[in-house]
């Protein structure tokens, strides 16, 4: 049994099959764990003695509840195993496809990356589960909002649950300036610095100056 399941056992059966027995339980784990704190040892000694006078056992069983938290539901971060990949999340349409070939992907090139856009990856299975996968290991997502799509604001959500997880991956919100101007992006985005662009050429001077400095 691994310490994580013997601790789970001793909170989910505390006080069996008695009180006195499953106080020396939790004090042999907590000491061959080193978590035997000064606050947990004076619990046990006072359930030792008083058996669970004042409910020193639901206290106890509270520090088990916090240890647990502490060391095994801790949210791993993912690491990064393609260091060169920067994903793109974007509208897929004939209108923009000028804009991934000679301006994106171009780009990305460029600076001895490469891109990633899920439409190009050839896979089995679930597409949510191959955009879920390729995000993480991305250093960099670029997420277009030209068009205000839901599946580009999703992409970018992600990224920055990574970010808040502490994941060093860098989000890079562009938009085209007419739309950004007549459409509107979403009010929860609007505030972000945002990189507009008017064309190809634009578009390229601007996102290879972001990604040399998000990227260094």
């Amino acid at each position: 049994m691994s310490d994580k399941e013997r601790l789970i056992n001793l909170i989910e059966k505390a006080k069996q099959p008695s009180i006195i027995e499953w106080v020396f339980e939790v004090e042999d784990f907590l000491k061959s764990n080193n978590e035997l704190t000064d606050e947990a040892e004076g619990l046990i000694e006072h359930i030792k003695i008083h058996k669970n006078a004042l409910g020193r056992c639901d206290n106890l069983l509270a520090l088990l509840k916090m240890l647990l938290k502490k060391k095994y539901e801790r949210i791993e971060i993912p690491p990064i195993t393609k260091r060169n990949q920067i994903f793109v999340a974007m509208r897929f349409s004939d209108d923009l496809k000028t804009f991934y070939n000679d301006g994106y992907k171009t780009v990305i090139q460029s600076l001895n990356y490469s891109a990633m856009r899920i439409d190009e990856k050839d896979f089995t299975g679930s597409i949510i589960s191959e955009i879920t996968k390729e995000i993480p290991n991305s250093v960099a997502l670029i997420a277009d909002l030209t068009g205000n799509r839901g599946g580009v604001y999703y992409e970018a959500g992600i990224a920055r649950g990574l970010q808040l997880c502490k994941h060093p991956i860098e989000l890079v919100l562009t938009c085209h300036k007419e739309f950004f101007d007549n459409e509107k992006v979403h009010f929860d985005v609007s505030g972000d610095n945002i990189l507009l662009y008017n064309n190809v050429e634009d578009l390229v001077a601007k996102l290879t100056k972001r990604l040399r400095v998000v990227l260094k």
